[in-house]
């Protein structure tokens, strides 16, 4: 989950070795607050996935140009998924690293 610069949340459930552009994402409203947990959880139901067992949300932040500290951070969240109504086989959303530009 990450915000764009349109000041829109995105969540999207990432897929080894296929492109962003292939992958389940929602997006919330522009002008939207950081998304609650809740709010989160009721995303990855309509993609159709639920929180792995276990697994939490960690977040980060990314630096698209590490050398300027004052270009606009990047807050990244990410978090072990899972099909619904299904164990195992478990992904990550936001498979994006907080190293560099993304």
């Amino acid at each position: 989950m990450s915000v764009h610069p349109d000041g829109r949340w995105h969540l999207f459930v990432a897929s080894a070795g296929s492109l962003l552009s292939n992958n389940a994402v929602f997006i919330w409203p522009q002008g939207s607050p950081v998304p609650t947990p809740a709010a989160r959880r009721e995303a990855l139901a309509d993609l159709g996935y639920q929180g792995a067992a276990g697994a939490e949300w960690e977040w980060c932040e990314a630096y698209p140009a590490p050398d300027h500290d004052t270009t606009n951070v990047e807050l990244i969240a990410s978090l072990t998924v899972q099909p619904t109504g299904q164990e195992g086989g478990a992904r990550r959303t936001g498979e994006r690293t907080c190293e560099g530009s993304f």
